[in-house]
């Protein structure tokens, strides 16, 4: 859509506003299913929620041509149920690598995994503009929509496994259960000494807590050991929302996912605008950044891997890459369309690539860290997380559009995300977290037997 857009808005006479309310759809869709992909995927397993999500963006990808056709309405209904199907891929990823890889490669595998997207994107941003300009803005919708289908007959035979060894999901539930037994030998005991002595009741707050079922004070989620249940989604989500290690996650992943999807959405229009670049000749200049993207993402996560096995403290690692990750980019941006360069297309797009070469060290900061600190529900604090970054694209996207109606600036657009780039890396440097929290013990976790599935 963000090379499409160009041609699509000069046939059905769309400005700039416009575009980003189009653009933007995509991020009200992809919002609402971050936390419930999470969430399912740690209770249920990955597989089946990720097949539905790639059927069902598979199915409003192709539909967007005939849903252009059919107005506004029909159009940015198309677009927030392709985010909708889309939100719930990464939570459910990223469920599953909590469950199914060993804690010490956990980082290379967030790190292989995103470069894979980003990779995508490479590709998607060098093949388009050919296709565009040889059988149309349609075309794309239907190869792209066609081709994610094709996954589905090699995916839905994998079979799911239990959390494996050596995995922070397994590690978690070991310590669960030990604590557990240990509070059973307790209750069935009396306790270690009676009230009287100053010991610790059958049933009291002690206990509970050994049971992983205490609820922090003020933390407002609770759940009964008699009753036998677990605490709602929503419960648990409010307990871990309470600890500031997870919104350091949300409010990082918001400032740089500003930058971030404003840049992926409005890339193609800016050499378009402010270069002169034609829409077939796109692809040289919106590939190799991707391309660069990807290659150095699949490298951070093991970077973060290394660094921490050769002794580095995880939470120093996880800031240094992620503060190098946002003010690397943030610098790089604003020289791109700095008026004093009088730099061209060519020197801008070397810039952008090196910016985000850059970005993909993030992959061994915040995108790794909830893995760190709340590895029991690695897929809701990513859903939490990744709604916060969804919902900078619902604000950037369209902002950046305004910005250009009404100023013509690409300057103003690049200062905006450098300040957001700025106000990321310090609250990242003052609350990241770096141990696994213990809120995470003691809120519910998925019933016993339910992990993820990987190939």
């Amino acid at each position: 859509m963000s090379t499409a857009i160009i041609p699509m808005s000069q046939d059905l006479g769309w400005d700039k506003a416009y575009q980003g309310v189009v653009l933007s759809a995509f991020f009200a869709g992809y919002a609402t299913t971050q936390i419930l992909g999470g969430a399912l995927s740690d209770r249920y397993g990955g597989k089946a929620v990720l097949a539905g999500g790639v059927a069902l963006w598979s199915l409003f990808t192709g539909l967007t041509p005939q849903a252009a056709a059919g107005g506004a309405a029909p159009l940015l209904a198309a677009r927030v149920l392709l985010g909708v199907g889309e939100g719930v891929a990464f939570p459910a990823v990223h469920s599953i690598i909590s469950r199914n890889v060993p804690t010490e490669r956990q980082s290379t595998a967030v790190g292989v995994v995103t470069a894979a997207s980003y990779v995508g994107t490479a590709l998607a941003f060098g093949v388009s503009p050919t296709l565009i300009s040889k059988l149309g803005w349609q075309a794309v919708f239907y190869l792209f929509g066609a081709l994610a289908l094709l996954w589905l007959p090699v995916w839905w035979p994998v079979r799911e496994t239990p959390p494996r060894p050596g995995s922070s999901a397994a590690k978690a539930a070991a310590a669960a259960r030990a604590a557990d037994e240990e509070a059973q030998s307790l209750l069935s005991s009396g306790g270690p000494a009676s009230p009287a002595d100053g010991g610790a009741a059958p049933g009291d707050a002690a206990a509970g807590k050994a049971l992983g079922r205490q609820t922090p004070l003020g933390a407002g989620a609770s759940a009964s050991a008699a009753e036998g249940g677990s605490a709602s989604t929503i419960a648990t989500l409010r307990l871990l929302l309470a600890q500031r290690e997870v919104w350091a996650i949300c409010l990082c992943q918001y400032c740089q996912s500003y930058g971030m999807y404003g840049l992926l959405t409005w890339l193609p229009t800016f050499f378009s605008d402010y270069y002169g670049v034609e829409v077939g000749d796109l692809g040289g200049f919106t590939l190799l950044p991707y391309v660069v993207q990807g290659g150095v993402g699949a490298a951070s996560g093991a970077l973060a891997d290394k660094m921490i096995a050769s002794g580095w403290d995880v939470r120093r690692t996880r800031v240094l890459l992620q503060v190098v990750g946002m003010l690397g980019p943030a610098a790089c941006l604003l020289l791109a369309v700095s008026p004093g360069l009088g730099i061209g297309a060519t020197s801008a797009s070397a810039l952008i690539t090196l910016g985000l070469g850059l970005s993909a060290l993030t992959l061994g900061g915040v995108s790794a860290n909830h893995l760190d600190i709340c590895p029991r529900h690695a897929g809701m604090v990513f859903g939490a997380g990744n709604t916060a970054a969804t919902l900078a694209g619902l604000v950037a996207v369209p902002l950046t559009g305004v910005l250009l109606d009404r100023t013509g600036s690409w300057v103003a657009v690049f200062s905006v995300v450098g300040v957001h780039y700025l106000a990321g890396s310090l609250v990242w440097a003052a609350w990241a977290g770096g141990k696994q929290l213990p809120q995470d013990l003691e809120a519910p976790a998925a019933p016993a037997g339910a992990g993820a599935g990987a190939p």
